[in-house]
């Protein structure tokens, strides 16, 4: 399929932390790159909203096969999913963001706003 790396964006919410001790090696093994968010950060990802827009489908998949063939069938998924998302909802987010980062600036960077 081509992907040479793939992205993970994780809080540092105290929830995640174990599962990140844990999962950290594993992710390495598989080319995956963490990247932190601060914890109680306004949440400004678009990708966490399109997310919830796509999972259910998403969840319905099952990989099977070596551990391999799973990965790469998850990653062919993703990717699919992707790329079938309607532009309108992508163009919605991105709106949103700048919505949320004026939102952000008004708050002198306070997360005291339903971003």
């Amino acid at each position: 399929m081509g992907i040479s790396y793939l992205y993970l964006i994780e809080d540092n919410a105290s929830s995640h932390q174990t599962a990140r001790q844990v999962d950290n090696k594993e992710r390495q093994s598989h080319g995956i790159i963490t990247l932190d968010w601060p914890s109680k950060s306004p949440d400004l990802n678009s990708i966490k909203w399109i997310w919830e827009y796509k999972k259910d489908d998403i969840s319905t998949w099952k990989f099977m096969g070596s551990e391999r063939a799973a990965i790469e069938g998850a990653k062919h998924v993703l990717v699919e999913t992707w790329a079938a998302l309607p532009q309108a909802v992508i163009n919605q987010e991105c709106q949103s963001f700048h919505e949320k980062l004026q939102q952000l600036i008004l708050c002198a960077g306070n997360n005291n706003f339903n971003g």
